[in-house]
């Protein structure tokens, strides 16, 4: 009983994991494409809630999944304890390696944008700095990688084909 209540909360911190990430993609990208300050500023931080969910679930998603694989009797490391590449394996990779977009992309970018921001309020309009920190290609591939290797890993968890 214990193991299938440890999976149903995994899997429903994975929704709201899930959610919080596709609900802050739209606000920030309503927040981009938005004309004046004002509206930018609002978006911008009604995006805030939804980028909580996404650190909160995140690390929960992942302790209780792991949790769950130890009650199921399950080695989440795979080859690196003698056993073989499985589903479970490569969606903890696939996981993890989305962990390092946080210090070397998310939050010197985001310091980047903050500058830009208050550049922007100074001067009472949006600035083509600001504009530019939107458009960032950096931040967008690294959105675009979470996002996708986010979705991997749940459709490993669905499907569990290897």
């Amino acid at each position: 009983m214990a193991t299938e209540v440890v999976v149903l909360i995994h899997a429903l911190i994975g929704i709201l994991f899930i959610a919080g990430l596709i609900g802050r993609w739209i606000i920030l990208g309503a927040a981009a494409r938005a004309t004046d300050l004002p509206t930018m500023k609002t978006l911008a931080g009604a995006a805030g809630p939804f980028e909580r969910i996404v650190i909160v679930t995140s690390a929960l998603v992942l302790l209780f999944g792991i949790v769950a694989a130890f009650l199921q009797g399950r080695s989440v490391l795979g080859p690196l304890t003698g056993g073989s590449i499985d589903w479970l394996f490569v969606a903890l990779v696939l996981y993890l390696s989305v962990l390092p977009l946080v210090p070397l992309v998310f939050l010197p970018r985001g310091k980047e944008f903050e500058a830009a921001l208050a550049d922007a309020e100074a001067e009472g309009q949006v600035t083509p700095a600001l504009r530019a920190a939107w458009a960032d290609p950096v931040v967008r591939a690294a959105h675009l990688y979470e996002l996708g290797a986010v979705t991997v890993v749940l459709i490993l968890m669905l499907t569990q084909p290897f």
